[in-house]
């Protein structure tokens, strides 16, 4: 059977930075070399009773949890300066994930840390950690 595997090459990252969450303006984050994200859960509520001949629970609501992405550092990076300064600003940014396939999930998030590493024979880098605050909107291919 042929695999229907989908490669992450190609995939892009943006903020939006300077439009409206109606009409986002998507500028690209650059140099982006992973992501990993959407770990998210709901909360577990208990709703045994007296009634209840074993545990009875029930799905809160969920969590979306956190995104990072792992990027070589460039300060010169549009992207990636907007990224900052929404981190030193503490404000709440919409983002933008974009697969190879044409689908893609926007989310709103604010930038805990983005720390810079580097050293003898090594290029900048950094791992941009945030924290999804409402829900993951998931666009299907040819989507809005």
């Amino acid at each position: 059977m042929t695999s229907t595997a989908i490669s992450a090459q190609g995939s892009t990252f943006s903020i939006n930075d300077t439009g409206t969450d109606l009409a986002p303006v998507w500028t690209k984050v650059s140099n982006v070399k992973s992501f990993t994200g959407f770990d998210g859960s709901a909360t577990e509520l208990d709703a045994t009773d007296l009634d209840s001949v074993a545990k009875e629970k029930l799905l809160g609501l969920i969590d979306e949890g956190s995104f990072s992405i792992d990027v070589n550092v460039n300060m010169a990076d549009p992207g990636q300066l907007a990224m900052k300064a929404s981190q030193k600003a503490s404000t709440k940014k919409m983002y933008k994930l974009t697969l190879p396939d044409g689908t893609a999930s926007t989310f709103h998030a604010f930038v805990k840390t983005f720390p810079i590493s580097g050293g003898v024979d090594k290029i900048l880098d950094t791992t941009v950690a945030m924290t999804i605050t409402g829900p993951v909107t998931d666009i299907p291919n040819g989507g809005a």
